[in-house]
């Protein structure tokens, strides 16, 4: 009776514990294949993006190549047109120079044939020499007249040392307010801006109601801008356009001015 009790008792233990199946094992090895589609199918997008990619990124590089030489040869215009600008603004200073000198140089001639004309008129008359004031005058005609064809030479030592010897000889002749503005002038173009800034202002000083006195003042301005005296060079370009209104002069000061404030000077 005891044994037949115990005997049910272990035939209910075992029919309690779940049995495995028997197939278990393939449920992994089933599903293997469905995976292995999935990953390369994954792994072929990834290829096909990366070759996109690939075209895409090469593409890039070849127009990239092609910018290269045209991106230099707008530099190259840039750096042209800047030199031609600078060029232009040169050649329209040394035009002006140019046709200040041209005047001057024919009023001289002129003079000069006058004065000789008159001081070899009376030898060719009655025999007598020249006097002493027309011997002055040719003289004067010709130092000042040797130290212009100088500048206009461009020798600007020359020039220098020639007006130099005529405000010299005649601080009051008929061209001494000339003589000290190109002297100005031949100091100027060799950047000695404060001996420049010295003969203008001697035409102001001396020569005040000169008509290179719009001129002079307009380039003690510049030479002072030169000299970067900017404060200065501020007062004087502003006195330019109040006192010389609508001249050559006033119009450079405004220039000069629109200048400065670009640069904040």
């Amino acid at each position: 009776m005891h044994r037949t009790a115990a005997s049910n008792s272990s035939t209910r233990s075992n029919r309690v514990k779940p049995m495995r199946p028997a197939f278990a094992w393939l449920v992994p090895v089933l599903l293997l294949p469905g995976a292995l589609a999935h990953a390369t199918a994954s792994n072929k997008e990834l290829e096909a993006r990366a070759n996109e990619m690939d075209a895409r990124l090469q593409t890039v590089e070849r127009a990239n190549q092609s910018l290269v030489p045209m991106q230099q040869q707008i530099e190259a215009a840039r750096s042209e047109l800047r030199n031609l600008r600078g060029q232009i603004e040169e050649a329209r200073h040394d035009l002006e120079l140019l046709r200040q000198q041209q005047r001057d140089l024919y009023a001289d001639l002129d003079r000069r044939l006058l004065l000789l004309e008159n001081a070899a008129a009376p030898a060719s008359l009655d025999g007598t020499p020249p006097t002493e004031d027309a011997l002055r005058e040719a003289d004067e005609a010709a130092v000042y007249g040797d130290a212009f064809a100088a500048l206009k030479a461009a020798r600007y030592a020359d020039a220098t040392q020639g007006f130099q010897v005529y405000l010299t000889k005649y601080p009051d002749g008929p061209r001494a307010d000339s003589a000290a503005y190109w002297l100005g002038e031949a100091y100027y173009v060799q950047k000695d801006y404060k001996a420049a800034l010295s003969a203008y202002q001697r035409v102001l000083d001396k020569y005040p109601e000169s008509r290179r006195a719009a001129d002079a003042m307009v380039k003690v301005g510049f030479s002072q801008y030169e000299l970067k005296a900017f404060r200065n060079a501020r007062t004087t370009l502003e006195k330019v356009k109040t006192a010389y209104p609508g001249t050559e002069a006033a119009r450079l000061a405004a220039e000069r001015l629109t200048r400065m404030d670009v640069e904040k000077r």
